[in-house]
């Protein structure tokens, strides 16, 4: 059947900005990744992939992301069912601090972690006493990507347990099915879509992921320690920078974020349609807390939440105030903490300036048109949420660094105006660098909020004359705010914290480090102060990260009131 033509204006406009701007801080950047591997006969790029220590981080790497995705559903499931069926004393604040390891960065979480589960730390001791040792193991490592993993399952599966019918369960009850029958043959299958796409979130975040594990982990070749991103990053700050092999191992990492990016949105475009032909409108109802089952549940959920969650939060500000409150102002109050504040807001706040803009636009295009190549547009917007974040530096690197291919146009502009702009290991390096990780994040809280708004209001507006911006304005804008805003504040979160991929294009401290940065730089220093000054400055990032919190849970309270 002919799509109807929509006589909503903006097509040309938003397509233009969408695709540029996809194409120049995206996808452009990362062929930059394509072409340094093509470098590379077909020999030498296997002679690169198939060595021993790339072949034994990559095994790492998917072993500890799947068994740590693993865990993730398990738990992940029980948090979010409790979440939603059971009232008890603490849902708001278990349900609001589920996402503490999104927003807290995870240089943070990495060496809070590696302390807490060191042979001296408070559950290490515990642990070695019956003969596990955690850190600078692969346990350790597993560890942190549990940690970092757990909100994509447990916000992935919250919305389809709160728009569950209830009639499906009240059918199997009068049919006399047992409680553990009905969760088996009625529920599991309803969010076995939602569950298989938390565990796709949650391997391609840990596939992909350094800055938690690096310091947990030992990066032990012989260990079998090193994940496929240390394996990059130390191509690149080795005496002999080899920027052909970084991109080889990209390139293979790339492939795999790819697939499984591909495979998130086919489950959850199949989750959609059957979502859209058995839609009912029921909301599942809270079930009583009769019998045991409540209460062993709520019970399984507050202990992983306090060890996983509240234990390392604890462990920051316990740790940056050990020695004294004279130390602690003073790493907080060093010349090099400030510059490192001044430069995390300003990659921050143009970040978020960036993203809001190209996410309004591009949610836009996709929810008020349709085109071929629409859901493409869409998998290719996504792309930031699957790869590693180490692979983001490498691609600006690769871009506009001393061998990138853009260099010469950079430095032909340079002569041209007589300035000395640089791209890389400089601020705009940094802010590239924040806005490519955060690139989907305003999108991807407007495009499903617009898509169930529809587009009869800004046809009907449209066909009494009203112009794009005013339809915009008036109609649209209403409708999203509270997401608009949510969007915002889970930007923000993640560019103050984002550490690998600036890691890649900053070098010079002082100047161009940002806070996870200095936590870095302070920690591997290795004294005893300058560790305490590490979690001192760490304390700023945590007392961010609950400012925005906090500030998600009023928005998100908000829009749910609003709607109501």
């Amino acid at each position: 059947m002919k799509k109807r033509k929509t006589v909503i204006p903006g097509r040309g406009l938003t397509a233009g900005i969408t695709i540029t701007m996809l194409s120049l801080l995206i996808l452009i950047p990362l062929a930059s990744v394509l072409a340094y591997s093509l470098k590379l006969s077909w020999p030498e790029f296997w002679e690169i992939i198939l060595r021993e220590n790339v072949m034994k981080a990559f095994r790492t790497s998917i072993l500890c992301s799947l068994i740590a995705a693993a865990v993730n559903c398990v738990f992940g499931l029980i948090l979010a069912w409790i979440l939603v069926r059971y009232d008890f004393p603490g849902k708001r604040l278990l349900d609001g601090m589920v996402e503490l390891p999104f927003a807290l960065p995870t240089a943070v979480a990495g060496i809070t972690l590696s302390k807490m589960y060191s042979t001296q730390g408070i559950l290490g001791q515990l642990l070695e006493k019956v003969g596990i040792r955690v850190s600078y193991t692969k346990i350790g490592l597993t560890i942190a990507l549990i940690f970092i993993g757990i909100p994509f399952v447990v916000r992935a599966l919250q919305p389809v347990l709160e728009k569950l019918p209830a009639s499906f369960e009240e059918a199997s009850d009068m049919l006399g099915a047992s409680r553990f029958y009905t969760f088996r043959r009625v529920i599991l299958p309803e969010l076995t879509p939602a569950l298989l796409t938390g565990f796709g979130l949650a391997l391609a975040r840990g596939i992909g992921e350094y800055g938690s594990v690096i310091y947990i982990s030992g990066n032990s070749e012989k260990q079998g320690t090193q994940v496929v991103s240390y394996i990059i990053m130390q191509k690149l700050n080795s005496g002999n920078v080899d920027y052909e092999g970084a991109a080889a191992i990209a390139l293979v990492l790339l492939i795999i974020s790819f697939l499984l990016l591909f495979v998130i949105n086919m489950i959850q475009l199949a989750a959609g349609r059957r979502a859209g032909e058995s839609e009912s409108g029921a909301v599942a109802a809270k079930r009583e807390q009769k019998g045991i089952a409540p209460l062993i549940l709520i019970l399984i959920g507050a202990v992983f939440f306090v060890i996983m969650l509240i234990l390392p939060l604890a462990a920051v500000i316990y740790r940056s105030l050990k020695d004294g409150l004279a130390l602690y102002v003073s790493a907080i109050t060093a010349e090099n903490t400030l510059s490192a504040l001044r430069v995390t807001l300003i990659a921050a706040g143009i970040a978020v300036g960036v993203n809001t803009f190209f996410g309004l636009c591009a949610s836009w295009l996709i929810t008020k048109f349709d085109f071929r190549g629409r859901q493409v547009l869409s998998t290719l917007i996504d792309i930031p949420f699957s790869i590693s974040p180490v692979i983001a530096g490498l691609a600006f690197i690769m871009t506009f660094g001393r061998m990138g291919w853009a260099t010469p146009a950079l430095d032909w502009l340079n002569n041209l105006l007589g300035t000395d702009i640089a791209l890389v290991f400089s601020v705009p390096g940094v802010v590239l660098a924040t806005i490519f990780v955060t690139f989907p994040f305003v999108s991807r809280e407007l495009i499903p909020v617009m898509q169930a708004q529809g587009n009869a209001e800004e046809e009907a507006a449209a066909m009494m004359g009203a112009k794009g911006f005013t339809i915009f304005r008036k109609i649209t804008f209403p409708h999203i705010r509270w997401a608009l805003l949510y969007g915002i504040i889970l930007c923000a979160a993640r560019a103050l914290g984002e550490f690998g991929a600036v890691y890649a294009v900053s070098k010079t401290r002082g100047q161009t480090f940002t806070l996870p940065l200095e936590v870095d730089a302070l920690y591997m220093a290795g004294s005893a102060d300058s560790i305490t000054q590490a979690f001192a400055v760490s304390s700023i990032l945590v007392m961010m990260a609950i400012a925005v919190l906090i500030l998600k849970q009023i928005v998100e309270y908000r829009g749910k009131k609003e709607e109501g």
